[in-house]
């Protein structure tokens, strides 16, 4: 749109310079016909004082440049009126002209028509002052007005270019704003790109060391196992020696102690996370070692609750031996002279919120509680001592059969509060 305007102004431009150059030349053709009328007095003259001829030729001078008039006569100032005024007048001229040399007389009469002939030229030059002014105030005039609008618009377009140079630069500013910022983030991007294949190469590197070290600790947990059972196979083999029950009743309660430990290993190395052993798994395995060393023979019921998913090994290692040592003790005391009975599991909580554990049977109970609050067997003071291993409280139900509840000290002081 602003390349059209342009366009349009310079098109109007020209055409107002060509009108300008045409009323130019209309000026200069009408300041001749003016002069060639004025110098007809002066031909009359010396056509009627020296019998020359110039008369003759001014008047086809007058002629020649007054019958051209109507050519420029194209935005309609008068030429054609005042061409047909002044061939009038001439016309009129040539007369008086010709009376006045056919007389061949100094006279009064000759000096009128001089002085008419004169009055004519007069008229003849006022009418073409006429038109000059004519052409002044509509020609030039009007092209004066033209122009002062083209000049309007001038200054409009210099302006309009103005701001639109200004909108370019602050475009181009932008761009290159936009440009600089895109470069400093692509090469953010090619830094972090690096970054992060560094990062990845030192990840790699970590899990594979850390698949090795699982590998590791699972050979190491498997080897503890494999010792665990060897030296479980060297006391039972001792035990083939030992004739006195109470001594037999001792390794089979170290061996159960041993098995216990061994399966806590055991349980790791099986474990695809060796951070959480399955405890069900671990309690399941638990209880039918237990059952096959003590040889059960009474219909025996499991009161099971496991809500425990996962735990660690610093914890399931004391809280399996513990297990162990209560279970172990129902078998050899809790059904004496009986047909059947149950064995109460309840586990819930997490390692980090504190667990409650709820372990016994519905046996014959302890004869004295003494026997609990000041224990003299190994198999009490180990159970307590596994409960301060778990930084847990341990308490003995009261009424039928031995039931323990142990809660975990985070348990405990979040129930108190």
């Amino acid at each position: 749109m602003f390349t059209a305007w342009d366009i349009s102004l310079m098109d109007r431009a020209q055409r107002m310079q060509q009108r300008l150059a045409d009323n130019v030349e209309l000026l200069d053709h009408l300041s001749q016909v003016g002069t060639t009328i004025d110098q007809l007095a002066t031909a009359h003259r010396h056509d009627r004082d020296a019998g020359t001829r110039d008369w003759a030729v001014k008047m086809a001078q007058a002629h020649a440049a007054i019958g051209t008039l109507h050519a420029y006569d194209s935005e309609g100032l008068g030429l054609e009126k005042l061409e047909r005024n002044l061939l009038t007048l001439l016309h009129n001229c040539d007369s008086l002209h010709t009376q006045a040399l056919s007389a061949r007389v100094v006279d009064d009469n000759a000096r009128m028509s001089e002085a008419v002939i004169g009055v004519m030229a007069q008229q003849a030059g006022s009418q073409v002052e006429a038109a000059v002014r004519n052409i002044h105030k509509a020609g030039l005039g009007r092209e004066t007005a033209v122009m002062n609008r083209q000049w309007s618009e001038v200054q409009w377009m210099l302006m309009l270019a103005g701001l639109f140079a200004m909108a370019c630069a602050l475009l181009a500013a932008w761009v290159a704003r936009v440009l600089y910022r895109s470069r400093e983030r692509s090469k953010l991007l090619a830094r972090t790109g690096v970054e992060l294949e560094r990062a990845y190469r030192e990840l790699r590197e970590t899990m594979l060391s850390k698949e090795e070290k699982e590998v590791m600790l699972k050979e190491i947990h498997h080897r503890v196992k494999n010792n665990l059972q060897i030296v479980r196979s060297l006391i039972r083999f001792q035990t083939d020696k030992v004739e006195d029950p109470r001594t037999l009743e001792l390794f089979n309660e170290c061996v159960n102690r041993v098995g216990a430990m061994a399966l806590v290993h055991e349980q790791t190395y099986l474990s695809k996370d060796l951070a959480n052993i399955d405890v069900t798994s671990y309690l399941n395995c638990l209880v039918r070692d237990l059952v096959s060393a003590y040889n059960i023979r009474l219909k025996l019921h499991m009161d099971v609750d496991i809500q425990v998913k996962t735990l660690g090994v610093d914890t399931l290692t004391p809280l399996g031996l513990l297990i162990n040592e209560v279970i172990s003790n129902s078998f050899k005391h809790a059904f004496n002279g009986r047909d059947e009975g149950t064995i109460i599991v309840h586990l819930s909580g997490t390692e980090q919120g504190g667990l409650y554990l709820r372990l016994g049977d519905d046996g014959i109970g302890l004869p004295d509680r003494k026997h609990w609050e000041k224990p003299k067997s190994l198999g009490m003071e180990l159970i307590k001592t596994l409960a301060g291993q778990l930084d847990a409280t341990l308490e003995l139900e009261p009424g039928p059969g031995t039931v323990f509840e142990l809660r975990t000290i985070v348990q405990e002081v979040r129930k108190r509060a």
